[in-house]
């Protein structure tokens, strides 16, 4: 019964956060209250529509803005520090699977956290994957994918993404 329960739970967390939060027809503060009201922590009222967020372990600090479109599978922890600006069509991935049999490649679940840090910049249609660190003032270039930790004030960019410049 607790299983049923918690499905109905997620159900329900699910509309009022995927379907009426990331409306085009809801204002930015009705959003915020709508995530609050879901559980959700979060400190900034600067989140656009289509934003779309999978799991509940989201913590978004003040003054975090996030563009239209942000996709965020939460079901491992994510952190994102204060002043941080996430352009449109990102995805923060917290969840992947390690390689299965030569029957079912993608085995079991492995999840990770992901730490952004305050001040930083992600650029348009940029990837982070699990277990990613990424330090204070870092930005990070439009299409890059992060697959590894990133040292605070530098520039990374590409596929994987590398460091391109100390800021």
């Amino acid at each position: 019964m607790n299983k049923v329960k918690s499905v109905i739970s997620y159900f329900l967390w699910n509309i009022l956060v995927n379907t009426l939060g990331n409306s085009k027809f809801i204002y930015q503060k009705i959003r915020f209250i709508i995530y609050k009201f879901a559980g959700m922590r979060v400190k900034s009222k600067n989140i656009r529509s289509g934003c779309t967020f999978r799991g509940k372990s989201v913590f978004i600090e003040k003054g975090v803005f996030l563009n239209h479109n942000v996709f965020i599978d939460a079901w491992g922890k994510v952190v994102i520090g204060e002043n941080t600006s996430i352009a449109f069509d990102v995805l923060i991935c917290t969840s992947s699977h390690l390689i299965g049999s030569e029957f079912q490649r993608a085995g079991i679940s492995d999840r990770k956290p992901i730490i952004i840090g305050k001040g930083c910049w992600i650029g348009a249609r940029a990837t982070i994957l699990p277990g990613v660190e990424i330090g204070d003032g870092v930005v990070i270039a439009a299409g890059a994918v992060v697959i590894s930790n990133c040292c605070s004030n530098t520039l990374y960019g590409g596929v994987p993404a590398k460091k391109i410049k100390q800021l």
